[in-house]
């Protein structure tokens, strides 16, 4: 195991006796298959399939946080179509896994580069999550971005 997974493993069983006393944690993260998807994931969601701002001149600089780019993944009827249908699956999951007492779920979105597609759908469902379950922690990581944001406080969006 490498030290990368071996931190992430002892951070998760930290937070993890924490958030049981605490009731559950949804940990929601962005990241990019060329670095690889993270090992401890619960559910890892390809959504390579939506189309990639990166090949729109204007939208390559930017990430998933910022507006034109959310507006841009969002806008396709198919990435509504799947955040609703993740919704969906989440009412029935997550309400189980308070239930069992797990403390902690992570939800993983990847794509190419971890910066656009998968970035978007994080920051659109942590914040629809954090709004429809307020006894959850709901909280936002993007792995290729480097940066991690509780739901529940600014969440640097442009």
């Amino acid at each position: 195991m490498s030290s990368k997974s071996t931190k992430e493993l002892e951070n998760r069983k930290t937070s993890s006796s924490k958030s049981k006393e605490d009731g559950l944690q949804i940990i929601i993260t962005s990241f990019g298959y060329k670095q690889g998807p993270p090992p401890l994931a619960n559910i890892v969601f390809d959504v390579r399939f939506l189309k990639n701002p990166y090949w729109v001149e204007e939208l390559r600089p930017l990430t998933g946080r910022d507006n034109a780019v959310q507006q841009y993944v969002l806008e396709q009827e198919l990435a509504q179509d799947f955040l609703e249908s993740m919704k969906g699956l989440l009412a029935k999951v997550l309400p189980k896994m308070a239930e069992l007492k797990v403390g902690q779920f992570v939800i993983a979105f990847g794509c190419t580069g971890g910066q656009h597609r998968s970035a978007t759908l994080v920051e659109k469902l942590a914040d629809e999550l954090a709004a429809s379950y307020p006894d959850y922690k709901v909280v936002k990581q993007h792995r290729e971005l480097d940066k991690t944001v509780d739901a529940g406080t600014a969440d640097g969006a442009k």
